[in-house]
């Protein structure tokens, strides 16, 4: 399964959505999953899932899904890039929204 993570800055957390997609035996299936990174830890909801006849019906959805996240303002992640982040603090320069994060170092 493919995988795309998408974070948005929501005051001292960040929201997060994550799809994985791909085939599954004989269909294709979409899942979308919501979460929150905050002080407290990661956590993530139940998916909502789709199924799909033919693997062009789900990427066409996965691009309308991406295509609106993006037009939302949220941000494509690495989700192994992402951790648990102690302080954040968002910023408006010239109109573009910038989140920055202190991690907290546990080595």
């Amino acid at each position: 399964m493919k995988e795309l993570y998408f974070t948005s800055p929501n005051r001292r957390s960040l929201r997060t959505v994550r799809l994985e997609y791909g085939q599954v035996k004989r269909v294709f299936v979409l899942r979308a999953y919501a979460g929150e990174i905050n002080g407290r830890g990661e956590s993530e909801g139940s998916p909502i899932e789709e199924v799909f006849e033919n693997e062009q019906e789900m990427l066409k959805k996965v691009y309308k899904i991406k295509k609106g996240m993006m037009e939302g303002r949220w941000i494509v992640q690495n989700k192994q890039s992402i951790s648990q982040p102690s302080f954040i603090s968002t910023n408006v320069n010239d109109g573009e929204v910038s989140v920055e994060y202190e991690l907290k170092n546990n080595g």
